[in-house]
C-alpha cells in the first residue's frame, strides 16, 4: 500500500480489519520426562531468541550508516554462532541434572509451618548480628566479601524467612551486593526463597539480572543445605526457569580445609553448578558450628577463604 496523506487521514477516521491469528499448538513432548521437557523447551526458546535477535541486527545493520553494515552483519552472525551453542551447553547441562534427579519435575511440597526463621544448621548456622568475612584473589582484583546475618524477618509467599547480607568488593570498590533470605526446616534443612542480586559498576547500580524470590514468576525455593549429608546427595538450590537454576552435590562428608581463619575436619564438601553457565563449577567447604569456609573456583583455581568472624 502507497500512504498518502489522504489515505493516512482516511485510516484514521476508520477501523482497520485486522487479520484473524492462526492457532499454534501447544508444545509437547510427551517421550520426554517432566524434567527433560523443561529442559527441551528451555533448548528450543533459546534458539528461538537467537534467530529473533538475528532478524533485529540484520533490520539494524540496513539501517546502518555507510560502511557499517557489513561489519554489523558479521558481529550479529557472531553472536548468533556463540547463542546457539550456548543453547545446546544448557541442554546438556539440564539433560544431566535431569539425570541426577531422577527425571521428575521440581514442585517441593512445603507448608510455612514447617520453617523457623533460626538457623542453626551445625554446616550452615546464622547468627543474627554476625558477620563472616571472606577474602581472595581473583582476575578481576582483591576480592573482600563480608556476608552478615541480619535481624530482620519478611514474609515470602507465606514463608517467614531471615535476610543475610553479601557484600562483594573488588580491590576496595563495591562490585555486588546480594540480599539473601533463608529460613531452616523443621528436620534441620535450611532452604532458599529468593534473591536481590544487585551488581555495580564504577560505583552506580549496573544490574539485577539474578534476583528472584518464592512465588513471583513460577520461581520456587531449593536447599542451600542438609542436615544430614552423604556422598552423592543432590539437590537444587534455587529454581526460575533461565534465571536461577543452581544445583549441588555432595562430594565428601570428613573434608579437612586449612583457611586464615584455622584448620576445620569434618567438614562437607560439595560441587556447585547451574546449567545457565554449563562451564563454571565450584567446590565449597562448610565446617562443622562454623558455615562456609572455603570457596575453589574449578576453572580459575581462585580461593576465597574465611579470614574472621566477629559480631
Amino acid at each position: 500500500m502507497h500512504w498518502t496523506l489522504a489515505k493516512l487521514l482516511a485510516v484514521g477516521a476508520t477501523t482497520l480489519a485486522l487479520p484473524v491469528a492462526t492457532h499454534v499448538a501447544f508444545p509437547s513432548f510427551a517421550s520426554d520426562s517432566d524434567c527433560e521437557s523443561v529442559a527441551r523447551a528451555q533448548r528450543n526458546a533459546a534458539e528461538a531468541q537467537a534467530e529473533a535477535d538475528l532478524w533485529l541486527a540484520a533490520a539494524n545493520a540496513k539501517n546502518a550508516p555507510d560502511g557499517e553494515a557489513a561489519a554489523r552483519e558479521a558481529a550479529a552472525r557472531a553472536a548468533f554462532d556463540e547463542a546457539k551453542d550456548l543453547a545446546r551447553a544448557q541442554f546438556q547441562a539440564r539433560d544431566q541434572v535431569c539425570e541426577l534427579l531422577g527425571g521428575g519435575k521440581y514442585d517441593p511440597a512445603l507448608s510455612p509451618g514447617e520453617f523457623s526463621t533460626t538457623i542453626d544448621n551445625p554446616y550452615f548456622p546464622h547468627v543474627p548480628g554476625q558477620t563472616m568475612v571472606y577474602e581472595g584473589n581473583s582476575a578481576d582484583g582483591f576480592v573482600h566479601n563480608e556476608v552478615t546475618t541480619t535481624f530482620d524477618v519478611v514474609t515470602i509467599a507465606g514463608f517467614g524467612v531471615r535476610a543475610i547480607e553479601d557484600v562483594v568488593l573488588i580491590d576496595g570498590v563495591q562490585a555486588e551486593h546480594a540480599t539473601d533470605y533463608f529460613a531452616q526446616r523443621a528436620n534441620g534443612d535450611v532452604w532458599y526463597f529468593g534473591e536481590v542480586s544487585r551488581e555495580f559498576e564504577d560505583g552506580f547500580l549496573d544490574s539485577l539480572e539474578g534476583s528472584w524470590r518464592t512465588g513471583k514468576d513460577e520461581a520456587k525455593p531449593g536447599i542451600v543445605m542438609l542436615q544430614d549429608n552423604h556422598v552423592g546427595d543432590v539437590y537444587r538450590q534455587e529454581y526460575l526457569i533461565d534465571v536461577a537454576e543452581d544445583v549441588a552435590l555432595v562430594l565428601a562428608t570428613d573434608a579437612t580445609v586449612q583457611v586464615p581463619f584455622g584448620t576445620f575436619a569434618h567438614c562437607v564438601k560439595t560441587i556447585e553448578f547451574a546449567a545457565l553457565e554449563p562451564d563454571a563449577f565450584e567446590w565449597k567447604f562448610y565446617a562443622p558450628n562454623v558455615g562456609l569456609v572455603l570457596i575453589v573456583d574449578l576453572g580459575t583455581g581462585d580461593r576465597l577463604e574465611l579470614v574472621d568472624v566477629h559480631e
